[in-house]
């Protein structure tokens, strides 16, 4: 019974954290270039379970005479855990803002940012010129181009679809876009931020780069709350049954008591 009360507590454990997740992704559905987290579960370690074959009318624990020591029963396990909270790089829509220094992407690749723990990446692309007439995002980090920070004049600011910036009809730099082998590696470090964990990053040729519009967030509102309803469900089934085993235990305790003293 106790058993049973430490792996109804462990689900519980595991639908609270994706509440968690969920309301994440609540919070973000107006994020630009949010991508929404999932969350994935494993089994706990499983112990082997035996049944050791005894004479009855000897001593507990010693073998029956040509019978097997102990027979194999199965494996007994212990819940569920939170294993990791990936990602999901799944595209989003594209907004027009018509904005010339939003950028939305269309494919794989990500924005490369320099931020005061190093190079950083992110899918939103709400820039702006900071006070030294440089392009940065909203709070503050270094959009990087080929040739490092770029610096944006006065003037008429067009941006291609390969990614180069133009003020006045003159090339500036062209944006460093940024794709992954393996976006696995490529872990949320928060601020709408990613950092690369072995990843495998490269130079994306096959994103589209599309000036006056953002990319939303792929984190739907609707699906969200569904996934919520659900978890919660989740978590009140497991409380439900750390419930019955506490009241099991306790009428086992009660008995017991009752009948040792007779």
């Amino acid at each position: 019974m106790i058993r049973g009360m430490y792996t109804a507590a462990a689900g519980a454990l595991a639908a609270q954290s994706n509440v968690d997740v969920i309301a994440n992704n609540l919070a973000n559905v107006n994020t630009g270039g949010f991508k929404r987290m999932l969350m994935q579960l494993e089994s706990t370690e499983t112990l082997p379970i035996y049944r050791v074959q005894t004479d009855p009318g000897s001593t507990p624990g010693t073998t029956v005479p040509g019978k097997s020591a102990v027979d194999y029963v199965g494996n007994l396990g212990f819940g569920s855990r939170v294993y990791d909270t990936p990602a999901d790089f799944q595209q989003g829509p594209l907004q027009r803002t018509d904005n010339p220094l939003d950028v939305g992407l269309y494919g794989p690749g990500f924005f490369t940012i320099q931020t005061q723990s190093g190079v950083r990446y992110t899918r939103d692309g709400n820039f702006l010129v900071n006070a030294q007439g440089l392009l940065t995002t909203q709070d503050g980090a270094l959009v990087l181009g080929q040739r490092g920070a770029i610096p944006v004049p006065q003037g008429n600011v067009t941006i291609t679809q390969d990614g180069a910036v133009n003020v006045n009809g003159r090339v500036i730099d062209t944006l460093q876009v940024t794709q992954f082998n393996d976006t696995r590696f490529l872990r949320p470090e928060g601020d709408n931020q990613f950092v690369d964990e072995g990843a495998g990053p490269q130079n994306s040729t096959t994103t589209s780069i599309n000036q006056g519009t953002l990319e939303r967030s792929n984190a739907n509102v609707v699906r969200s709350m569904v996934d919520l309803i659900v978890a919660q469900q989740w978590f009140q089934a497991n409380e439900k049954v750390i419930q019955t085993e506490d009241q099991a235990t306790n009428s086992a305790v009660t008995e017991l008591g009752r009948t040792s003293s007779h």
